[in-house]
């Protein structure tokens, strides 16, 4: 009976040892944690902005810039908010991401979104704010924190004003 016992504890600390030496995939590479969300709304819209915001971060891991920039309002008056600068109109905040970022996968990196809070300011109008880590395989990640007004127009929600900070 002792020896079937020390074989049986042998045999799993041989299986820990094991499980232990196989390469495990960083978190940051593939794996993509639920967003965590405080509603300050319970409405609809609050919901369809995680949604959108879920899709952005799906868009973007694929390395597809322009799926990800589709949720923003295609206007002139569109604004975008980073480190001292800022950007007005949708074909400069375009500009911007494909300077910053590229258009593939490998230079775009793997964003992971947390934290959002989502709150109505209105009828038409929805407010955001989360943090952000950007992965990159050749750099220091990159962490901030963001805020998003949402518009809706032509029965779509759209970013109007993206302020986002490190």
């Amino acid at each position: 009976m002792v020896h079937r016992v020390n074989g049986i504890l042998l045999s799993l600390g041989l299986l820990t040892f094991c499980a232990w030496l196989i390469p495990s995939t960083p978190a940051n590479e593939t794996s993509t944690p639920a967003l965590t969300v405080s509603y300050r709304s319970n409405s609809k819209a609050a919901k369809e902005i995680v949604a959108l915001v879920a899709r952005q971060e799906k868009a973007w891991n694929k390395g597809d810039l322009e799926a990800f920039l589709n949720d923003y309002l295609r206007s002139p008056q569109v604004t975008y908010v980073s480190n001292g600068n800022v950007k007005r109109g949708y074909d400069a905040i375009r500009e911007h991401y494909l300077k910053r970022y590229g258009n593939s996968k490998a230079s775009m990196g793997q964003l992971r979104l947390s934290d959002l809070e989502v709150t109505d300011i209105g009828d038409k109008h929805v407010l955001c704010i989360g943090k952000f880590t950007v992965f990159h395989h050749a750099h220091v990640p990159i962490y901030g924190r963001f805020s998003l007004i949402f518009v809706k127009t032509k029965g779509e929600w759209k970013i109007m004003y993206d302020h986002s900070s490190q």
